[in-house]
C-alpha cells in the first residue's frame, strides 16, 4: 500500500459483511481472516477502493481485547489491498439486540440488530457506555490512514427517536477527531444538519430508486452540496432501479424485481463523480427484515469469486471482462432453506 494514500480520491466502495453474516455481530463473532482477505481481494478485482463495515457494540462488550485485535486484523488485510475502510458504530435499523436475535441464523428470520438498541437509545441514563466505546475507538483510530471516515451511526431518525442519541455520540467523538473525518449513515441529505458542526463527510441513502430520473436529480444535488459547503458527500447505500416501487415490507414484489440489478445505476453514480458504496459487495439475502419478507437478493461477487451478474461486475469495475457469473442466491442460503423446510 502506498505510505499515504490519497484520501481526496473518489470513493468507490461497497457494504461489506462476509456472505454468511446476518448481522455485525455475527461478522466479528465468526470473524475469519482468510475469509476476509478472498473477499476483499474480490473488492480490489472490480476496481473498488474503499468498503463500509459496521462495528459491534455488542461484542465489543463481551469481548473488547478480542474485538480490537480481529479489527485490527481486518484493517491490515485492508491495507495490503490498498482498501480504505469506513467503520460504523452504531445501528438504528432491525431487531432490538436481543442474545437470540444476535445469534440467529435462520434463513427467514435472521436479520440486521439495533445497536446499542432502542432501550439506550432512549434513556439517557444509560448513554455512558456506548460512549465509553465511541472514546475507546477515537483514542486508537483517529488519526488512522487506513479509514475513510468514521460513521458514527446508521440511519438515525426522527421517527425512531434516536437524533439526540446520535448528536451526542458524535459530540464525544468530535472531542476527540484527529485526522480521520466524521460521519453520519444519513437516509436523506437535509438529515446531515443535524450533525453539520461536527461532521466533515456528508451522507445520503437511495438503495432502491423507482424513477432514474430523480435518482439522477438527487445526484446532481449532492454534487451541489458538495460543492457549495466544501464537504464531501458520499452515496453510502445504492442497489438497483425498481419501477415497480422500493417494495419495503411488501411480502410479494415481481420476481424480477428480487434480484441484483446494479447495472441499472452503476453509470450514473460514477459519472456524478461523488463517492459511492454500494450494497452490497457479496451476495447474501436482503439485510433488513423489511426487504427480507419478499425474497430480495443483493450483491456482487458470490463465495467462490463468481459474480451474480456479469452486466454488474462489467458496469462496476469497467473491465471488459467478467468472472463467471451463476445467477442464483448462495447456494448455502438455498440449502439453508432447504434444511429448514422454508424454501
Amino acid at each position: 500500500m502506498e505510505e499515504n494514500m490519497d484520501h481526496n480520491k473518489q470513493i468507490k466502495g461497497a457494504v461489506y459483511f462476509p456472505s454468511r453474516a446476518y448481522n455485525a455481530y455475527q461478522t466479528w463473532m465468526y470473524f475469519d481472516r482468510t475469509v476476509i482477505a478472498r473477499d476483499f481481494g474480490y473488492a480490489k478485482s472490480a476496481g473498488l477502493n474503499a468498503l463500509r463495515i459496521f462495528t459491534s457494540y455488542e461484542y465489543w462488550q463481551e469481548e473488547a481485547e478480542l474485538f480490537w485485535k480481529k479489527f485490527e486484523s481486518l484493517l491490515s488485510v485492508a491495507e495490503e489491498q490498498d482498501i480504505l475502510v469506513m467503520p460504523i458504530l452504531f445501528e438504528n435499523c432491525g431487531r432490538e439486540p436481543s442474545r437470540e436475535n444476535m445469534l440467529d441464523q435462520d434463513p427467514e428470520t435472521a436479520a440486521c440488530i439495533q445497536s446499542p438498541g432502542r432501550k439506550i437509545t432512549e434513556n439517557r441514563k444509560l448513554w455512558g457506555k456506548p460512549a465509553e466505546y465511541t472514546r475507546e475507538f477515537m483514542k486508537r483510530y483517529a488519526d488512522d490512514e487506513r479509514l475513510a471516515a468514521i460513521e458514527l451511526m446508521n440511519e438515525p431518525h426522527e421517527e425512531t427517536g434516536d437524533i439526540p442519541f446520535a448528536q451526542f455520540i458524535t459530540k464525544t467523538a468530535f472531542d476527540m477527531k484527529k485526522r480521520v473525518p466524521l460521519s453520519i449513515g444519513c437516509i436523506s441529505l437535509q438529515h446531515n444538519l443535524y450533525f453539520a458542526q461536527w461532521i466533515e463527510v456528508y451522507q445520503f441513502h437511495d438503495n432502491f430508486p423507482s424513477d432514474r430520473e430523480n435518482f439522477e436529480k438527487k445526484l446532481r444535488d449532492a454534487v451541489s452540496l458538495q460543492e457549495m459547503t466544501g464537504k464531501a458527500v458520499w452515496l453510502s447505500e445504492w442497489q438497483r432501479l425498481r419501477i415497480s416501487g422500493p417494495g419495503w415490507d411488501q411480502r410479494v414484489i415481481p420476481e424480477e424485481d428480487k434480484i441484483p440489478y446494479l447495472s441499472s445505476l452503476a453509470e450514473a453514480v460514477y459519472q456524478s463523480g461523488i463517492g459511492s458504496f454500494f450494497w452490497s459487495l457479496m451476495v447474501k439475502p436482503a439485510y433488513l427484515p423489511a426487504q427480507r419478507i419478499n425474497g430480495t437478493i443483493n450483491g456482487l461477487f458470490h463465495e467462490d469469486g463468481s459474480v451474480y451478474s456479469t452486466a454488474d461486475y462489467i458496469a462496476v469495475s469497467g473491465k471488459q471482462n467478467s468472472p463467471e457469473a451463476f445467477t442464483q442466491p448462495p447456494l448455502w442460503y438455498v440449502e439453508e432453506l432447504k434444511r429448514t423446510g422454508k424454501e
